[in-house]
């Protein structure tokens, strides 16, 4: 796909890390499976994924962690 950040590059498959803060909490998941612009670099998380994390960083909050580094597991 075309990457609508910076118009002209394309993506392709690859992965990112994503760092999520929810007030003290800090979640970082590395390896993400995503399309990565060869331009500029954005991220693009599919569904499936975006859902697979927020459920990881979730249970992390309700779990009391404050800092937790981890590799993407899909579900």
């Amino acid at each position: 796909m075309k990457c609508i950040i910076c118009k002209d590059g394309v993506t392709e498959n690859g992965f990112t890390s994503v760092t999520l803060e929810r007030d003290s909490m800090l979640f970082v998941i590395k390896q993400v499976p995503a399309q990565i612009c060869t331009n500029c670099g954005e991220a693009y998380l599919d569904e499936k994924v975006t859902e697979v994390i927020l459920k990881m960083a979730q249970k992390a909050f309700y779990d009391g962690i404050q800092l937790e580094i981890c590799s993407y597991k899909a579900a």
